[in-house]
């Protein structure tokens, strides 16, 4: 990979970003953080990242609505849904909605990182 492709975390769990952002820059990628679901959208727009983590149960502009807004704003960026809530018909929702995985946390880092190998390739 010439060029280091684009990650944006979105999560109100500060914590987990910082814990992610390390991982993942670790392993070759830029990454963005947004902890709201406005910051998201603001950051979207303007850096069009090439894949965005998404958790669904943010306070403010939740998850369902960033998700909606980025098929507008970034096309192309592909959508991974992490999760804490495993119920079986918002996964379909989700993935009916845009999003190009859902995964379950907490996040098995392996399983994340073969799921974001995948929509990049």
């Amino acid at each position: 990979m010439s060029e280091k492709s684009k990650i944006l975390i979105v999560d109100d769990e500060y914590a987990f970003c910082k814990a992610l952002r390390k991982y993942l820059e670790k392993i070759g990628y830029e990454v963005l953080v947004a902890t709201d679901g406005d910051h998201a959208l603001d950051l979207i727009a303007e850096a069009a990242p090439d894949l965005m983590t998404l958790d669904i149960r943010m306070p403010g502009t939740n998850g369902y609505e960033v998700l909606n807004k980025a098929k507008h704003l970034a096309p192309a960026t592909k959508i991974v849904v992490l999760t804490a809530v495993g119920v079986p018909s918002m996964e379909e929702k989700l993935e009916h909605s845009g999003a190009h995985a859902v995964l379950r946390k907490p996040v098995n880092l392996e399983q994340l990182r073969e799921t974001m190998a995948g929509l990049l390739a």
